[in-house]
């Protein structure tokens, strides 16, 4: 256990040494060396972990995804619905210097997507597990009154991802423009748009 334990805390440092080393200087710029620079540590130890660049970045991708993940499973799940879904999709949005840093390293790794299968397959079991899962905090909505019956929530959940997604390359892009204050209350916006239609149209 303890030698697991060892290899798996290794294996997390290697992935911050990664975030760290791709935010200073891009996906492109960033070699094994400069992850072991970071990391405070040898290039073979670095390799013994991952064989190649490739397997490393698809770790870092799922390392953020993971620790996105954490985060949301964190949120009390306490109704009014519309107030867990603030909560929920506040936390995809860079909103601190962490999460800042973990998004605009996420930026450099999607267009890996396009061309790593890997890659693609790893963002689009997370962005569907998250479209679920926003999909059921709105049917669940829909149960209780909150929500009108005819909106469609897998096509609503799918818009709001897009939404936070729009904001957070906004962000990082425009921070002058789109300050924190400014895409807090965007979302709230969409989400209050989304609670007050009857579904009909």
């Amino acid at each position: 256990m303890p030698r697991t334990a060892d290899h798996d805390e290794r294996r997390r440092q290697v992935a911050e040494a990664l975030l760290r080393a791709v935010a200073a200087r891009g996906l492109a710029r960033t070699t094994l060396i400069d992850v072991a620079d970071e990391a405070g540590t040898s290039v073979g130890l670095v390799q013994r972990y991952f064989r190649s660049k490739s397997d490393l970045l698809r770790f870092g991708v799922e390392y953020l995804y993971e620790r996105a993940e954490e985060r949301i499973a964190e949120v009390e799940l306490v109704p009014p619905v519309r107030s867990v879904l603030y909560r929920v999709t506040e936390t995809l949005l860079p909103l601190d210097d962490e999460r800042r840093t973990e998004l605009a390293v996420w930026l450099e790794f999607v267009p890996a997507t396009l061309t790593d299968p890997e890659m693609s397959r790893i963002h689009r079991d997370t962005t569907r597990r998250l479209v679920d899962g926003i999909a059921g905090g709105i049917t669940s909505a829909q149960k209780h009154g909150e929500l009108s019956t005819g909106v469609d929530a897998r096509a609503e959940a799918a818009a709001l991802v897009a939404f936070v997604d729009g904001l957070t390359m906004h962000h990082i892009a425009t921070a002058e423009i789109f300050d924190t204050g400014m895409i807090r209350d965007a979302l709230h916006r969409f989400i209050d748009q989304l609670f007050a239609r009857d579904g009909r149209s």
